[in-house]
């Protein structure tokens, strides 16, 4: 992609319409394929512009890199996840999506593509989230590496005694009443095998995954998006990145 001049960042937020659904189809190696008409007007690119481009080009320098290493490592193994990111548009400036993520298998069950779906980020939630990323960023600028931040994640959360999709869900339910974001009415949904959440049923609350995925994205052809079949506990040791999701 070209240099633009102003893509540096810039301290200047861009206010995302909290009633949009901004819609992405992402490569299985992590390439732009598609990106629907709000994700364009928000992000400043056209479509021509991003489409075979790596996601990379959202990248805001202050998400820091275990939370991308955490979105490739469930992708990887087709299990969703949800996200807040900030996110860099074309002109520097930035802005917060809460984010969900999805895998497109194809009929050798082989992962094929990801989809995201994406909301404004509640006001609440930035303010929790952009904390907690301050931190991790200046863990990971002092050692170099990930897997201290991955320490810290995984003590924060187990602190709250939660895996990180509990924590992003708690962050946009407790969040005052003024705050609370206007969500769009389901019109035409991408089928999904998703289970419900019971945390989430007692508390009667919007999810993400009730949204409309009305966003200019012909897929009613494709092929069904898979949710991952769960699997036995292990018995032994598990993954750092493992413990995050408590699984």
């Amino acid at each position: 992609m070209e240099n633009y001049p102003n893509q540096s960042p810039v301290d200047r937020e861009i206010n995302v319409n909290p009633s949009i659904v901004l819609s992405c189809k992402i490569s299985a190696d992590g390439f732009i394929e598609y990106i629907n008409h709000s994700f364009s007007e928000v992000s400043g690119y056209e479509e021509f512009e991003i489409i075979g481009e790596s996601m990379d080009v959202l990248r805001h320098p202050d998400v820091p890199q275990i939370i991308y290493e955490i979105l490739k490592e469930r992708l990887s193994k087709n299990e969703p996840i949800k996200l807040i990111t900030k996110q860099l548009a074309k002109d520097g400036r930035f802005f917060w999506l809460l984010s969900e993520y999805e895998s497109k298998l194809n009929d050798a069950g082989e992962l094929i593509a990801h989809y995201s779906h994406s909301v404004a980020a509640p006001t609440f939630a930035v303010h929790k989230i952009s904390s907690l990323y301050k931190i991790l960023s200046k863990i990971e600028s002092k050692s170099g590496n990930t897997e201290v931040s991955k320490r810290y994640l995984i003590g924060f959360l187990e602190e709250r005694n939660m895996n990180y999709n509990q924590f992003i869900e708690e962050l946009c339910i407790h969040q005052p009443k003024f705050e609370q974001q206007i969500q769009p009415q389901i019109t035409n949904p991408i089928q999904s095998n998703i289970q419900p959440d019971p945390i989430l049923q007692k508390q009667n609350r919007p999810r993400l995954n009730d949204l409309t995925y009305n966003a200019n994205l012909d897929l009613t052809n494709s092929n069904r998006i898979h949710s991952p079949i769960n699997s036995p506990k292990t018995k032994k040791k598990k993954s750092l990145l493992k413990k995050v999701f408590g699984k």
